[in-house]
């Protein structure tokens, strides 16, 4: 009686939040659990409940595998508003569950976020679980890279077929105990990868013997070929290989077949090949794979492009106490060809918490934007001059910065007389909202 009373008024709670045009993700499960903080556990699960979780790079594979899912006719149910902590999967889970207690779908398909996992999981069993990467992100809520790999360790459970990012090795170590099924993907050296050391490395250390890992390459970070020149912990041959790789004109093969990239980032290399790896493990044949990905209508939800007076705005939302989101994000604009503008900047340190720690704009690689081909970068938000500082250190022209100092009034009439070439947004979501408003009220953005 009590599952069927927290099922209810976790449906009433959702529905009432869209009412009020709210989002309605997480109050209907916060509800459901403080009725019946048990009700998960006693919920009948679909045959394949599957996890996508890693430090970036989750939400992309996610929204990529219910696609081909779908295309499939494989009826999935997933967060695919983003909502990944335990009271929103709570709510997903119970929004799609009869009275009954059966869940009405047959995957089940969970970003989760890997600082909280272990309190999702404790409630079921995971068939599969993907781990795109282990790296430094929100330091004040994971602490540093090995604290997150721990946090996983201990939550993932035998039965749990593992499907990981080999070219990582925080995420590789996390195979050493681990006894049930475990596939591998990766990616080949590419136009992107560099043989010298690169800055901001994390899991330098082997895990077994903690000597120094030795690269054949680097595609960034600390992902790339490894090996430990004392033991045999190394990155094996990937089981799915992302090779023949061309970036700028998006394209890749896996496994032989050829897959139009849905935008040109090294990034989406690995979400791309980390949804093939797992769809055609759950039994989807790799030509129908192939044929979902190699849709052209497909356009990831972080990538927005807009008209602006006939010159293209592209907005790259760059996740803020990520260091190599932007990374990713700087690597692209650079390697665009003509004049550029762009757009930095940020209101809050974290979407989470209050403590407004900027160490991390350090760890940044602003100098790969002292370029020749860059116009003028704009700076906008709370925290405008703390990014003046860190660029003033990079040896960029300090006439190329402009400070914005109100974004209502100032920014779109400096893009249009103080800026040439295209124009890239790296900014967080919270201010890419604001960005999207302006385009509003300017007549750019009509929906």
């Amino acid at each position: 009686m009590r599952m069927i009373l927290a099922i209810i008024l976790c449906k009433l709670a959702n529905r009432l939040s869209r009412l009020l045009h709210k989002e309605g993700t997480v109050i209907g499960g916060y509800t459901a659990l403080k009725i019946y903080p048990k009700v998960l556990s006693k919920i009948k699960m679909p045959k394949y409940v599957v996890g996508i979780t890693g430090s970036s790079g989750k939400g992309s594979t996610t929204e990529l595998v219910a696609r081909i899912l779908k295309e499939n006719n494989i009826n999935v149910v997933y967060n695919k508003n983003g909502s990944n902590v335990f009271n929103a999967i709570a709510s997903l889970i119970l929004e799609n569950t009869s009275l009954k207690g059966k869940m009405k779908c047959d995957v089940l398909l969970m970003e989760l976020d890997e600082r909280f996992i272990e309190n999702v999981i404790s409630n079921f069993d995971l068939t599969h679980l993907v781990i795109t990467n282990i790296t430094r992100d929100q330091p004040p809520r994971n602490a540093h890279p090995e604290f997150i790999q721990n946090v996983l360790e201990k939550s993932i459970k035998d039965k749990t077929h593992l499907i990981i990012n080999i070219d990582d090795p925080l995420v590789n170590k996390l195979t050493l105990n681990h006894k049930g099924k475990i596939t591998t993907y990766g990616m080949d050296k590419n136009n992107y990868s560099k043989v010298s050391k690169l800055n901001n490395l994390d899991g330098a250390y082997c895990p077994i013997c903690n000597t120094k890992l030795e690269y054949s390459f680097y595609h960034y970070g600390h992902i790339g070929k490894y090996k430990c020149p004392n033991c045999n912990f190394k990155r094996t041959d990937p089981e799915y290989l992302a090779h023949n790789i061309n970036v700028p004109k998006g394209i890749i093969y896996i496994n032989k077949n050829k897959i139009n990239l849905p935008s040109h980032f090294l990034y989406s290399v690995y979400f791309v090949t980390a949804a093939y790896t797992l769809t055609n493990i759950l039994g989807i044949k790799e030509e129908d794979i192939v044929k979902t990905l190699n849709d052209e209508s497909f356009i990831p939800k972080r990538l927005n492009i807009y008209n602006f007076y006939n010159r293209p705005w592209q907005m790259l939302a760059s996740k803020n106490e990520n260091n190599l989101s932007y990374k990713q994000s700087f690597d692209f604009i650079v390697h665009e060809k003509g004049k550029k503008t762009i757009i930095l900047g940020f209101d809050n340190s974290s979407r989470r918490y209050t403590e407004n720690d900027i160490s991390w704009i350090w760890d940044i690689d602003f100098e790969i934007l002292n370029n020749k081909d860059i116009n003028k970068i704009l700076l906008v938000g709370r925290f405008k001059y703390d990014m003046l500082t860190r660029l003033e250190y990079t040896g960029i022209d300090k006439k190329k910065i402009i400070l914005i100092e109100d974004l209502n009034t100032e920014l779109i009439k400096t893009l249009k007389e103080k800026t040439i070439g295209n124009i890239y947004s790296c900014v967080c979501f919270d201010k890419e909202i604001e960005l999207k408003s302006l385009l509003k009220k300017e007549g750019v953005i009509n929906e």
